[in-house]
């Protein structure tokens, strides 16, 4: 068994992970968005329990409609007047830190989700996403590279 097979999401998970509370609104996710250069939010409850996903996708399809239907000069204000929970993504899937890495890759394929929550024992503890899986394959490539010179 190769040691790609061996790999578990742990290995390469981020776990310092930007989340948010549902109670905070569209403003909100989309600043730390910015802040943070990222495309994915988890959002907890008040026990800081996952409830949902804010992705860039929602934040831009509802920056449209407010833009059509307001104007772009109230966007931000807007924005700032719908919570999360409103417009957050329940139809996601989740992760274990010991998922192997070739299975929550496949996951990640067939539900074209850029993103998996890592919970474990139902704590959210990381997030595993595409980018994660473009640096290991970096990674691979360079370590094959050095190997052969």
């Amino acid at each position: 068994m190769s040691t790609a097979t061996r790999a578990r999401v742990a290995d390469i998970m981020t776990r310092e992970v930007i989340t948010l509370n549902h109670n905070q609104t569209l403003y909100d996710s989309r600043e730390l968005m910015g802040v943070h250069q990222i495309r994915h939010i988890p959002i907890l409850d008040e026990d800081h329990q996952l409830v949902g996903l804010v992705t860039q996708k929602i934040v831009l399809r509802e920056a449209i409609k407010i833009a059509e239907t307001h104007g772009s000069d109230q966007l931000g204000h807007r924005m700032g007047q719908i919570p999360l929970a409103d417009v957050l993504q329940h139809d996601f899937k989740t992760v274990t830190s010991d998922t192997p890495l070739v299975e929550a890759g496949k996951l990640l394929l067939s539900r074209r989700q850029g993103t998996l929550p890592v919970v474990d024992d139902g704590v959210l503890v990381g997030i595993v996403s595409h980018i994660d899986y473009v640096r290991m394959a970096i990674d691979l490539i360079e370590a094959e590279h050095a190997s052969a010179s």
